[in-house]
Order: structure tokens, then C-alpha cells, then sequence
């Protein structure tokens, strides 16, 4: 079964615009008038690497989604391209059974 590739192309934005938010989370003014918690209560040196990651991450999904493989050829078998010889017909092999005779 293969993935969709406007699947996988819409989980790449939403991780995209993830890794924006948090580039925008550390770039951004804070107001320090209320209590932080949940993902605000991390540092801005943080939230810049996590979003690096994830711009990254999104960007390696894309790449994959148009046919870049970052692992090459370490898996599965090596092929080769057939030859002019080996390569198969384009027409339909006739049988070369003789045909079935009826009992008497």
C-alpha cells in the first residue's frame, strides 16, 4: 500500500507551520504579567532549536514525498537496468504446447 502524497504533503505543512510557531514563540515579545505554563513555560534558546528541528523535519518530509531516499541504495536489492536482450517483449508469447487431443 502506498501513501497518498497530498497526505503526505498536508502532514509536512502542519509540521512546517509548527516549526514557524515556535520560531515565532522564540522570537517573539512575552508578557511577563502572567504566569507561563504548558509550551509557553519553555525558554526562548528552546523553542528556537525545537522549531529548527521541526522546519527540518518538514522539509525531509517533502524532499521524500518528491523522491529524495536519505538512506540510498543501504537498503533492499540492487537492480539493474535489462539489457536490450533481456528486456521484456512488448508482444504476447504464443503457446508452444500442441493442443490437447480427445479421448476416443
Amino acid at each position: 500500500m502506498r501513501i497518498p502524497v497530498w497526505l503526505t504533503l498536508a502532514i509536512a505543512v502542519l509540521v512546517l507551520g509548527f516549526g514557524s510557531y515556535r520560531l515565532w514563540l522564540a522570537f517573539g515579545k512575552r508578557a511577563d504579567d502572567k504566569p507561563r505554563k504548558g509550551l509557553y513555560a519553555l525558554g526562548k534558546r528552546t523553542h528556537l532549536l525545537i522549531g529548527i528541528i521541526y522546519l527540518l523535519l518538514g522539509g525531509a518530509l517533502v524532499a521524500t514525498t518528491f523522491g529524495w531516499n536519505p538512506f540510498g541504495a543501504l537498503f533492499g536489492p540492487d537492480t539493474i537496468e535489462p539489457t536490450k536482450d533481456t528486456a521484456p517483449s512488448r508482444t504476447i508469447p504464443i503457446d508452444q504446447l500442441t493442443a490437447p487431443t480427445k479421448p476416443k
